[in-house]
């Protein structure tokens, strides 16, 4: 189809009973905001993006997929939730475990069939490399007609016992990297273990194949360190880095960081480092509600895919036979209705990681529409 008919061919607008919550946005159904949306759906490729923020409250299916593969971890992180508190179970209540085969299956299932997408194979508070058959759960998830790519996380202690080239041929898509590299001591201090070396020759042996089998994974290095970042930026490691990677993807967080609602204090920050300030507003429902279907261990649905909350789950995937049927579980639909109400979770008032839903139409302002345009004639030009 033409950009010109995907343009102005003629649309039917279904209203649906979930789209007329309390404080919800209305439908945008003149022309031109039809047309708009359209051009916009056309230009980033993807037919179920939402432009307007109806789009959002009303989509019939989550952007992706992300099942919890273990809820494990093999490092002892000073920023994280995991294992903190009494107990170690004050961001994480549950009995330790792995995602169950038929959870997993019936998630891939569903998902493939309701169009599909990238699967992602992350945990919450855990280390995907922690379960032994990581890697077969990627072949066999990419193994499915619609699953077009596998996104996971990692702290790359454990990549060794698997091999690069296995790693990177496995059908993982992207693979981002939880680290600190620049020395020894700021390692073993932010992440609990003492596997600096260890960690450092993965990762350099992961780029470095990567690069030698084409770049088949897009890798993001996402590193916590402290500052002034200068000092990483004029060391030899960095210089070797960018040897391997591309420095765009070498991502540095800056004083964006969660507490965990009080768990994680200042000192478990790397120096010189702040907490992510917290919305003053939160009367606009989170992104988080919106963005993912986040399918825990056990197969519960959570309504959130940044910390474990027990008064954000909802029901289990097994009992849903579509996709669409699993966005719109009722206990999560009650979620998000009793937040455009006012109703706020309590851990949702507390939490940091909050963003408003309607930065997920951020891509489709003009301003980002305009960019993507040119990009994309300039790469065409180049080709």
């Amino acid at each position: 189809m033409s950009l010109v008919e995907q343009l102005f061919r003629p649309r039917r607008l279904r209203q649906r009973k979930y789209a007329t919550a309390v404080g919800a946005p209305k439908p945008r159904i003149g022309a031109l905001a039809r047309v708009w949306r359209d051009f916009v759906r056309a230009v980033y490729r993807r037919p179920n993006m939402p432009v307007f923020a109806h789009d959002v409250v009303s989509a019939t299916r989550p952007s992706a997929v992300n099942t919890e593969i273990i809820n494990i971890c093999n490092a002892d992180c000073s920023f994280c939730g995991y294992g903190k508190g009494e107990d170690g179970k004050a961001s994480d209540p549950r009995v330790k475990g792995k995602l169950k085969p038929d959870v997993f299956r019936h998630a891939l299932k569903i998902y493939s069939a309701g169009g599909g997408g990238n699967f992602t194979l992350s945990p919450i508070l855990g280390e995907a490399s922690a379960h032994p058959g990581w890697l077969d759960m990627v072949r066999e998830a990419r193994s499915y007609p619609n699953i077009t790519g596998v996104n996971c996380f990692t702290n790359a202690i454990l990549l060794d016992r698997f091999g690069s080239k296995n790693i990177l041929t496995s059908g993982l898509t992207h693979i981002a990297i939880s680290t600190c590299i620049g020395g020894r001591e700021a390692y073993k201090r932010l992440y609990g273990v003492d596997k600096y070396d260890v960690v450092v020759a993965n990762v350099f042996d992961l780029l470095r194949t990567n690069r030698e089998l084409g770049e088949p994974v897009h890798i993001d290095v996402c590193l916590r360190i402290d500052k002034p970042f200068e000092k990483f930026y004029a060391s030899d490691i960095y210089k070797q880095l960018t040897k391997v990677i591309d420095p765009r993807r070498i991502i540095i967080l800056d004083d964006n960081w969660d507490d965990f609602r009080g768990v994680i204090g200042k000192e478990g920050l790397p120096e010189g480092q702040d907490f992510k300030e917290q919305y003053a507003d939160k009367s606009t429902p989170c992104y988080a509600l919106f963005r993912q279907l986040m399918v825990l261990t056990d197969g519960t649905i959570q309504a959130c895919t940044c910390r474990v909350e027990p008064e954000l789950w909802a029901g289990n995937v097994k009992d849903h036979a579509t996709l669409e049927e699993a966005w719109r579980d009722p206990k999560l639909e009650l979620i998000r209705k009793d937040w455009f109400e006012g109703k706020l979770a309590r851990c949702c008032q507390q939490c940091s990681h909050y963003m408003p839903y309607t930065n997920l139409t951020e891509p489709a302002r003009p301003q980002r529409v305009a960019r993507e345009v040119l990009a994309r004639a300039k790469r065409a030009i180049v080709n």
